[in-house]
């Protein structure tokens, strides 16, 4: 990608676009394939990325007051996207969980998440939030980025996520009160 490529965005996602969902579920692949913590392994068959992307956006659409989306493209492409999740208990509505913060890596060097998750947490604050929350896999750069962000690690589940063959990652929890 040439450095002349221009990113818009982040841009709040009202009214989905109907190829949304595929190109969610193709910034999906191109983040797992790479290594990215998605909740999906590279052997995730694409089909399965598609039905979810479909229902996280359709969710969206219909229950605008619970999940947000907010993306960030260059051309026709779709470089990155944050989903939120409000909080659906009367105990939990002060929150929402960031459920994914996905960049495309070939511009993962251009500051996109930090844009997008900028972009969530002012989000957030318009929406009369006080705190997000997120789960993530440990890897010191993805904790170093949290936490020079703001982000305060709450708790750790050794091993809980599975890569692959006897290959398993702590789950980090973290929040950001705002």
């Amino acid at each position: 990608m040439s450095e002349e490529e221009f990113i818009s965005g982040p841009h709040r996602v009202d009214q989905p676009h109907p190829e949304l969902p595929q190109a969610l579920a193709d910034l999906l692949g191109r983040v797992t394939v790479a290594g990215g913590a998605t909740g999906f392994t590279a052997d995730t068959e694409l089909e399965t990325l598609t039905d979810t992307a479909q229902r996280v956006v359709d969710d969206a659409s219909t229950r605008p007051k619970r999940r947000h989306i907010l993306t960030a493209g260059k051309q026709h492409t779709l470089a990155g996207a944050v989903v939120l999740r409000v909080g659906e208990f009367p105990v939990e509505r002060h929150r929402a969980e960031v459920e994914w913060l996905l960049v495309d890596p070939q511009v993962s060097e251009r500051g996109v998440g930090e844009q997008l998750l900028d972009a969530a947490e002012s989000h957030a604050v318009a929406l009369g939030l006080a705190q997000l929350t997120l789960r993530a896999r440990s890897d010191a750069a993805t904790e170093q980025f949290y936490s020079e962000r703001g982000w305060t690690e709450r708790g750790r589940w050794p091993r809980s996520l599975r890569t692959g063959d006897e290959q398993f990652h702590d789950e980090v929890w973290l929040t950001r009160d705002l």
